[in-house]
């Protein structure tokens, strides 16, 4: 575990107090941070994220999941929510307190905390395929042994489901979102929730047709147009800004130096529409109603300035 010296901590807990951190910045200041997509060739959607020293890189895979029959309502309900499976890696070079094992418990902490961001119903609702097209037609196919033709039902995944289904309670797209840690110089949340949008929003999903047969089977037609995809809308999709106490003041986006010096974190999800979708404190001191009030408004304006420059900025490179 890193450790910092009695008078390095002094240093920042002072410039905390007077506004002015170690490098240069003020208490609510965010560092610059660099958005690159597109970078993994066979995922179905990366994204590489910045943010000072600290580097993510965050790929999506989509896969098709069966729903088995002898599932009940509540449990397939429930099932809803694991439409996207987090997992993270923090590379032993990112730091050397990431060697070994010393990584196991921060990799499950990180990709719970992208759960937990991502497990708000309005998150999984809003993010809705997008480039919908019509759904359950008829089509005649030729039935060479017979010489006659055969209507089949033709099922596509339309994009008017917000839980990504190709067949109403039989099949789904499932999102595999893996991140790796390539370096690290704190605020690992923040970089982390940036980098999944990102991915989010770069990720292309293959027009399916599932076409049921005579005795209720179901096959797959894939698309061989490479552009005849389907995106995700992410108007909605949060991102995570983590406030961190140091002595009697908070700020945001530490440094590895400052999160030596931390007494306690609050990491709070929000919206483009200011909404709150997920908090969660870390840290061994506690935090009064008043700080945590305070937090909560300060994330607020800063999560949603982040996300105008993200848009922003994706919408630039899409263009």
């Amino acid at each position: 575990m890193q450790k910092i010296s009695p008078s390095e901590s002094l240093f920042i807990q002072q410039g905390v107090e007077n506004n002015i951190r170690s490098d240069g910045r003020n208490r609510v200041d965010y560092r610059n941070f660099a958005i690159e997509t597109g970078e993994i060739i066979h995922a179905n959607g990366s994204a590489r994220v910045k943010l000072s020293q600290t580097e993510v890189l965050v790929g999506v895979k989509a896969e098709i999941t069966h729903i088995q029959s002898e599932i009940t309502s509540n449990l397939q309900q429930s099932d809803t929510s694991k439409r996207l499976v987090f997992s993270v890696n923090c590379c032993p070079s990112a730091s050397p307190e990431f060697e070994g094992k010393g990584s196991e418990f921060l990799n499950i902490e990180l990709a719970k905390q992208l759960e937990r961001l991502y497990s708000h119903p309005n998150v999984i609702k809003n993010l809705k395929l997008t480039n919908p097209i019509i759904s359950n037609n008829n089509i005649k196919i030729k039935n060479e042994n017979e010489n006659e033709e055969e209507i089949k039902e033709v099922i596509t995944n339309s994009g008017d489901d917000s839980c990504f289904s190709i067949v109403s309670g039989k099949y789904y797209w499932t999102l595999y979102v893996d991140a790796i840690v390539l370096d690290s110089d704190g605020n690992l949340f923040d970089a982390l929730s940036i980098a999944c949008r990102s991915a989010l929003h770069n990720t292309r999903i293959p027009r399916v047709k599932a076409i049921q047969g005579e005795y209720e089977e179901i096959t797959f037609e894939v698309s061989d147009d490479p552009e005849d995809t389907l995106s995700l809308s992410i108007e909605n999709v949060p991102i995570c800004v983590t406030l961190t106490k140091i002595g009697t003041q908070f700020v945001i986006d530490t440094t590895l130096q400052e999160e030596l010096c931390m007494n306690a974190r609050l990491t709070v999800g929000v919206n483009s529409l200011s909404n709150i979708c997920s908090i969660q404190k870390g840290g061994i001191d506690g935090l009064d109603p008043t700080t945590i009030n305070q937090m909560i408004n300060t994330a607020k304006i800063v999560g949603v300035k982040i996300l105008n420059i993200m848009d922003k900025t994706l919408k630039e490179i899409s263009n």
